[in-house]
């Protein structure tokens, strides 16, 4: 699908509407992420054209916690990709509601095996009810709960749940400052099975200090793309068999910002992996 811009579709800013009317060249396809929303998506969908392609991001499916979610944010689900009709749908390894209260901010993967066998069963669910596939992305860490290297814990995934992956650089990144291997952002991904990546994100971030080291924080539009995570991209792409996508979450950068990560990252495509894009432009 080449390289596409994750968007909100409630965002003022950028305006996913003023991204299709005035910078259609500058990017190949849209993210759209509506907050776990169903109710409110109709309208905004139909602003988007039949003939901008589309991948879809929920939130609330829950997908790493003991058991499958409720039955209202999975029809929601189902009610998206059914007006969207994207090749898949992206869902974060991580919980969002605890005792039906949404949380604002991720509670990700417990790292050890009673958590990879609770999310394979919850995936495989959700896989007999969903239209469309679903990829698990790794989610940000700011501490580490599990004695599980989480390239294990995503390949661990992968294979039971038999689907495909959407690996955050940036995420990945945090994990590795949880564990002492910020300096080495692609430490232990040969553990990871890149043949399952098909979609890989990046997003702007910063990094906070404190007592014992350095905390990831997604900013995504409103901030600068980690040379971290750069280098990964740069590193990963000739190892990605499989992958179909490449999306820059620009909510909360202005029009003329998100053109320009998405053209940075395409630059970045092109000096490491020209075919790549070439492929994506005749597809």
């Amino acid at each position: 699908m080449g390289v596409g811009l994750g968007i909100d579709i409630f965002d003022t800013q950028p305006d996913f509407r003023t991204l299709i009317a005035n910078h259609r060249a500058g990017f190949d396809f849209l993210e759209v992420y509506s907050r776990g929303d169903a109710d409110h998506t109709d309208d905004p969908f139909a602003q988007i054209p039949d003939d901008v392609p589309r991948t879809y991001h929920h939130e609330g499916l829950d997908p790493v916690g003991p058991g499958l979610c409720p039955d209202a944010p999975i029809a929601g689900c189902v009610k998206n990709q059914q007006l969207l009709a994207p090749p898949w749908t992206v869902e974060e390894l991580a919980v969002r509601h605890i005792d039906g209260k949404y949380t604002d901010f991720f509670f990700p993967a417990i790292l050890n095996t009673e958590c990879a066998a609770a999310t394979i069963r919850n995936l495989n669910a959700l896989h007999s009810i969903l239209p469309a596939p679903l990829l698990p992305e790794n989610a940000p860490y700011e501490f580490v709960v599990g004695d599980m290297h989480l390239a294990d814990f995503l390949t661990t995934v992968a294979h039971g749940a038999d689907c495909g992956l959407v690996l955050d650089l940036g995420h990945y990144w945090s994990y590795q400052l949880c564990v002492g291997k910020g300096e080495q952002p692609d430490h232990g991904l040969e553990r990871l099975d890149l043949s399952r990546v098909l979609e890989v994100h990046l997003a702007g971030a910063r990094l906070e200090p404190y007592a014992g080291g350095q905390i990831y924080r997604d900013l995504h539009g409103a901030g600068p793309i980690p040379e971290a995570s750069l280098f990964l991209l740069r590193e990963l792409l000739p190892k990605l068999p499989n992958l179909k996508a490449i999306t820059i979450e620009v909510e909360n950068a202005t029009e003329r910002a998100a053109i320009a990560q998405a053209a940075q990252v395409r630059e970045v495509v092109r000096a490491t992996l020209p075919a790549w894009l070439e492929a994506a432009s005749v597809a």
